[in-house]
């Protein structure tokens, strides 16, 4: 049903909203970076986490804009976009693609006034903006598992567990790119080492949430009465789609980092830095591998068709 596109506008939606919430979060309840008369005149008299922040921002505006442009290519007519927007019909599409909008236009405000010196912006201001921002990019992440979910051809996908799969995963993919963005910020002082240390255990804790929901999601689907969706699930867990499923998304996305991601506690600060940026690829690769095993196995049609062509016929006779 969905091609490559579709999948990394996905991924990169959920990825880039998720670094865009926590950077928000990170600077509204830590980092606090001074604005107005205060600012920094540029990034390299910027503490460490004030550009951790920055890089976190910049880098989740260019995903979800690349999501964006992905998503236009998937439709093929950039008017149909425009027909979105200008709906008057409320609707999850809708709703989906002015929230992608709001936060898209927020981040590069935010990025504007940290990449380039505004002392007429004040902090006040900046912080109403990171407000919307973590708001819309909350939507997002939500947005991009329920747009499957609302999805009411494929049995595999008609679960709540699947936005909040899909959520935990744009919570855990958020992390590892400002886990990222630290290993570019330059030394590290005493804050920055300790929000990557507390970026670490956060993920560790939303890592086991995730494995926990992708079980209970295979777990129930495999058990499932409705033909489809059983098929659909054997096909993620042991059929074609399972390299993806266990080796890309349960493998280099759950296993791996929450192994690196624990053992760095115990290792010297340097040594730690480069393994959570390991783990932060991972985790990457992880979750574009989730998106795409379900997005690929949800694909099973045929037994669906089937049913419905066999109702139609006992109605008949």
């Amino acid at each position: 049903m969905f091609g490559i596109l579709v999948v990394a506008y996905l991924f990169l939606g959920g990825a880039g909203a998720g670094a865009i919430v926590l950077a928000c979060l990170v600077d509204l309840a830590w980092v606090r970076e001074p604005f107005g008369m205060r600012a920094r005149a540029s990034l390299d008299e910027a503490r460490p986490s004030e550009r951790i922040v920055a890089f976190g921002l910049l880098v989740g505006l260019a995903a979800v804009a690349l999501g964006a442009l992905c998503l236009m290519f998937d439709l093929g007519r950039p008017d149909r976009l425009d027909a979105l927007l200008t709906s008057a019909v409320p609707s999850l599409i809708v709703v989906g693609a002015y929230a992608v909008a709001l936060l898209v236009a927020c981040v590069a405000f935010l990025a504007a006034v940290r990449f380039a010196y505004v002392p007429v912006v004040p902090r006040a201001a900046v912080v109403v903006v990171e407000t919307a921002a973590a708001a819309s990019g909350a939507v997002v992440m939500l947005y991009t598992g329920l747009l499957l979910q609302s999805a009411v051809g494929v049995a595999l996908w008609r679960t709540p567990l699947v936005p909040v799969l899909f959520a935990l995963s744009s919570l855990s993919c958020g992390i590892a790119v400002l886990l990222a963005c630290a290993r570019f910020a330059g030394p590290l002082d005493a804050c920055a080492a300790r929000l990557a240390r507390r970026f670490a255990r956060a993920d560790l804790a939303i890592v086991a949430l995730e494995a926990a929901c992708a079980a209970l999601f295979a777990g129930l689907a495999l058990a499932s009465d409705h033909p489809a969706r059983a098929a659909s699930a054997e096909s993620l867990v042991a059929g074609a789609h399972a390299a993806l499923w266990w080796v890309g998304f349960a493998g280099c996305g759950l296993v791996a980092p929450f192994a690196l991601e624990a053992a760095s506690a115990r290792m010297r600060p340097d040594l730690a830095r480069a393994t959570l940026a390991v783990a932060a690829v991972l985790v990457l690769v992880g979750g574009f591998c989730l998106r795409a095993s379900i997005v690929d196995a949800g694909g099973h049609r045929a037994l669906e068709l089937e049913e419905t062509s066999s109702a139609f016929a006992l109605r008949l006779e």
